[in-house]
């Protein structure tokens, strides 16, 4: 259904399922989120969907992270990128590496030095995948991460 389905009443209520007890009510709210893309990228939503990347359930957190990258730049706000400079941070791998996925999708707004600085300290992850992914964005950041340090960083990241 994806996008076809981000009529307001859906919407709401799967804003309202984001605050359900059962975790999976959670994780399938966020999904649903995120197929609807940039449709769904309210402010209420990207809020909401910020403060589940902050929830105890590891699924509910990662469908988060999946769907605030699927809202690509329309979720690009700064409490959004510090938000997801945090989650760099989470106990879980798979999150961490899906942060650095989210923050490169987020185009120039993400490409700040704040955060250039932040995924050049998670160049020494215990995470070889975590690295790969930080390389990636630094990468394709283009001029803005183009700094002697950030190179000298990446080519020791290896």
């Amino acid at each position: 259904m994806g996008e076809k389905a981000a009529t307001s009443e859906v919407i709401n209520r799967l804003v309202s399922a984001l605050g359900d007890e059962n975790p999976d009510v959670r994780s399938k709210a966020c999904d649903a989120l995120g197929k609807m893309g940039k449709t769904s990228a309210t402010s209420e939503v990207i809020n909401r969907l910020v403060s589940a990347l902050g929830d105890e359930d590891f699924n509910v957190r990662r469908r988060a992270c999946d769907a605030l990258g699927k809202m690509g730049e329309k979720a690009a706000t700064g409490e959004v990128i510090n938000r997801l400079m945090s989650t760099l941070d989470d106990e879980d791998s798979w999150i961490r590496r899906r942060a650095c996925d989210v923050l490169g999708n987020m185009g120039e707004k993400a490409a700040t030095s704040e955060v250039i600085n932040r995924l050049v300290s998670t160049l020494d992850d215990e995470d070889s995948w975590v690295r790969r992914r930080a390389c990636d964005v630094l990468g394709n950041m283009g001029e803005k991460a183009a700094t002697s340090e950030v190179i000298n960083r990446l080519v020791a990241a290896f």
